[in-house]
């Protein structure tokens, strides 16, 4: 594996595990995985993956948070890990073992997301091939790449006069087979990471964020003193790590395991445990975030509506 990992030195990432009291990696699990993680794929994720972030969850001092634009339910459906934090539809909402977090504004979007999706259902029964596939928290338009222009310009402008860019409450994201319509808020993956370790109770916890080249910019800098790993190429980025194909990916989580379970099996059993299993503390700072939350949503509506 190491002869496939550039940037940061594999003997600084060791030294950086030996140094922490815990561990926390962040992994986003749509577009790293993809595509054994893909929508197209039986539910499950690759074997051999899933069994490393299992067994890398359950050590000690150890805590994994996987992060998708998938629901809560299809992401625990297809992972089925206890132990794992989940963080679903791009961040919105945030579950544990023991907590559940939704984001305060979510509730503006669901209503109106119900709405838009009344409004949607006879789009497949005007163009053939696509799928309107309704979440809790976003609406995907599915259409076919070979699509004719004028088809694909007709769906646009039908989603353009539903959900117009002074829309208050929806914002769209096109991509290239699909429209994803969802709340239109100032959140995303790399603020459901700042959240997660903002309450992490254990110091010194050493956090490593992994995505790949299709991976927003802000979600590796979502922590200062991280170490960023990309799956594909460095060019232009400030990630840290890069490991070539999404098959590394495997034994680079098999490394960090190892790592891992290295700096546990050698602590002193006489001695105070040095690694301390994260956890999280939902009271420090979650009323002053929601305050400011709900202040930016009135911001942005009173906006929309002048």
């Amino acid at each position: 594996m190491t002869k496939r990992l550039s940037g940061v030195q594999p003997l600084a990432l060791e030294a950086r595990v030996g140094a922490a009291s815990s561990l926390v990696v962040y992994l986003d699990l749509d577009l790293t995985l993809a595509p054994v993680f893909a929508e197209s794929e039986p539910p499950g994720v690759l074997p051999d993956l899933r069994s490393i972030l299992d067994q890398l969850s359950l050590l000690e001092g150890a805590l994994v948070c996987v992060l998708g634009r998938s629901g809560l339910a299809e992401m625990k459906k297809r992972l089925d890990l206890p132990r794992v934090v989940y963080a679903g539809d791009h961040g919105l909402e945030i579950e544990g073992e023991s907590f559940r977090f939704l984001h305060p504004e979510a509730g503006f979007g669901r209503s109106a997301l119900q709405q838009l999706n009344d409004r949607l259902a006879g789009l497949p029964l005007l163009f053939s091939g696509v799928e309107v596939d309704a979440k809790s928290l976003q609406t995907v338009i599915r259409h076919r790449s070979d699509d004719s222009p004028d088809d694909r310009n007709q769906i646009d402008m039908i989603i353009g006069s539903l959900v117009p860019p002074t829309h208050p409450d929806l914002t769209v994201v096109a991509g290239p087979t699909s429209i994803a319509i969802r709340p239109r808020l100032d959140w995303n993956k790399a603020s459901a990471i700042r959240w997660i370790h903002e309450r992490i109770k254990a110091p010194n916890a050493l956090a490593i964020v992994i995505g790949d080249r299709l991976s927003e910019e802000s979600t590796f800098s979502s922590l200062a003193d991280a170490v960023t790993v990309r799956v594909g190429q460095l060019r232009g980025s400030r990630v840290g790590m890069s490991l070539e194909t999404q098959a590394d990916l495997l034994g680079f989580l098999t490394h960090l395991f190892e790592l891992w379970k290295g700096r546990v099996d050698s602590a002193d059993p006489a001695a105070p445990s040095p690694c301390v299993r994260p956890a999280l503390a939902f009271g420090r700072s979650s009323p002053i975030l929601n305050v400011r939350l709900r202040r930016a949503a009135v911001g942005r509506r009173r906006q929309a509506l002048r």
